[in-house]
Order: structure tokens, then sequence, then C-alpha cells
């Protein structure tokens, strides 16, 4: 009797044993037993973009021309802080922006040609007797070269605005300087006399910016009067907006697109009237 009941309490204990280590948790690492497979599809661990130096500013593909007016530059620009960049060491730029033009004159400026409104525009330009300052884009040059050279033998003064339009302000210094290079390697294949005028987009500009341009020796030119010809397709309006600020020493910044180029008759009729004197801007 003493020998059967061992028996049974020898496989009771046994059954106890074998339950235990089927619902026992094996160790795994805290950090594996968090993550499911379900969290690869978590958009907060995709694969962070890398980083070129250049802060989210432009959405223009560098593949494509640009042949739209863009940017449009508006009220007054000012210099910005620099991108920090620790790799890079920069002196202070002696560069004065250029912002006016001499007593009794004016500058008509046309900012981001050219475009395909550009042969018009050079067109009543002719039709009135008068030169004006281009910044043309290194994209739209190569996209539209006859222009150029058109501008050019028409006694234009040709100026350079960037490849893509981008903020320069928001860019590292070798960012900048790559932006700067390659489009005007575009422009220059079109405009053999030497390309001494630049414009930042949006008049948007640092310390680098600035030491750029001096590298290239080359002005920084700016302005002192927007009509915002972009924010209206109605001539008249653009016409009204100009005249209406106009003044000695203007430096009017303007848009290749057809608004603009309907109302450029009127407004070079209302400054003569006025008594000024239209230029292109010196260098």
């Amino acid at each position: 009797m003493k020998l059967s009941w061992c028996s049974i309490i020898s496989m009771l204990t046994i059954l106890l044993l074998t339950g235990c280590e089927q619902v026992a948790t094996p160790d795994v690492p805290s950090a594996l037993a968090s993550v499911s497979p379900a969290a690869s599809l978590d958009p907060t661990f995709a694969t962070k973009p890398v980083d070129t130096g250049v802060l989210p500013a432009n959405n223009t593909s560098a593949s494509n021309p640009i042949k739209e007016p863009v940017g449009f530059e508006v009220g007054s620009p000012k210099e910005e802080p620099v991108v920090t960049d620790e790799k890079k060491q920069t002196k202070k730029s002696a560069l004065k922006p250029i912002y006016s033009v001499g007593k009794g004159q004016v500058a008509i400026t046309i900012d981001d040609g050219p475009t395909k409104y550009t042969e018009e525009l050079l067109k009543v330009l002719k039709e009135q007797n008068i030169h004006v300052t281009f910044f043309f884009i290194g994209q739209n040059a190569a996209a539209f070269p006859q222009s150029v050279t058109q501008a050019v033998y028409e006694g234009h003064e040709v100026g350079y605005h960037s490849d893509t339009h981008p903020h320069m302000s928001q860019m590292t210094y070798d960012a900048q300087e790559n932006e700067f290079n390659s489009g005007l390697n575009k422009l220059i294949k079109f405009d053999k006399h030497p390309v001494t005028l630049f414009r930042p987009p949006y008049g948007a500009y640092n310390n680098d910016t600035k030491l750029l341009t001096e590298e290239h020796q080359m002005q920084m030119v700016l302005w002192n009067e927007d009509p915002k010809d972009w924010a209206t397709t109605d001539p008249s309006k653009i016409v009204k907006s100009v005249l209406s600020q106009v003044q000695s020493g203007s430096i009017i910044v303007m848009h290749d697109h057809p608004s603009t180029i309907a109302a450029l008759p009127d407004i070079i009729k209302g400054i003569r009237k006025k008594g000024y004197t239209l230029v292109t801007v010196p260098y």
C-alpha cells in the first residue's frame, strides 16, 4: 500500500513539473521583446534623408529647366545669418550690395528669365528704345539660349540669378558655392561678355553669399522698388504700382511674364514723363 501511494505522489510531481515548463517564458532581451513585425511599417522608422547641406527651401528639380517665372522677389531684401557649418571658417565680407542707381536715374530689372516670353519682351524693349538689366537663371539659359544671346547682342545688361532659384541664405557655404558655379557655367556659354552682376533669389543672402559674389569678381544687385508685378495679371495695375513708387535712383524688380511685358510700354512712358533717365545697373 505504501508503494502505491509513493507511485501516485511521484506521478503527480512529474505532471506538475511538466506543466510549469510548458507555461514558462524564456528570457528575451527587453529591447527585442518590444518590437513587433508591424513596427517596420511605422513611418517613424523610415530612413533619414541624406544631409546635403541645404535646408528645405525649394522643390525645383535640378534636372528640369524652370521655364516659367518663379521666385517672386518681394519687399526689401536684407542680410540674413549664416547657416552654421563648423567645417568651414569664412572671413567677413566687405561687399556692399547695390540698392539704387544715380540721381535722376531709374533702372528696370527683369528676373527669372529667359522664358518662352522673353522673345516678345525683347521686341517690346527694342520698340521702346530702352535697355534693361536681366537676371537670368542658369537652367533657363540652357533651355532658351537664343534669348540670352539676343539680349546680349541688343545691348542689354545680363546678370546672374542662380541656377535653380533657391533660398541661398538657407544653404551652407559649400552648397551655395555649388549652386553658384553650376548655373554660372551654363550662362557664360551663351554670354561671352564677363558676367559681373549677381542677384540672389528672393533677395535672400548672407555673408557666405557675399563672399562667393566677391570671389567671382561680381557685384550684388538688389532693389529699392517692388511693384509686385507677379501678384496680378492686369497690366494696368502693374503700371499704377510702378509709377506710384518710382523715384530718383529706383531699381525696380520685375519678372519675365506676359502681364509685365504688356505693362512695360506705359511704364517706360510714365517714367520718362516724370523726367527720369532709364539706365542699366552700373558695375
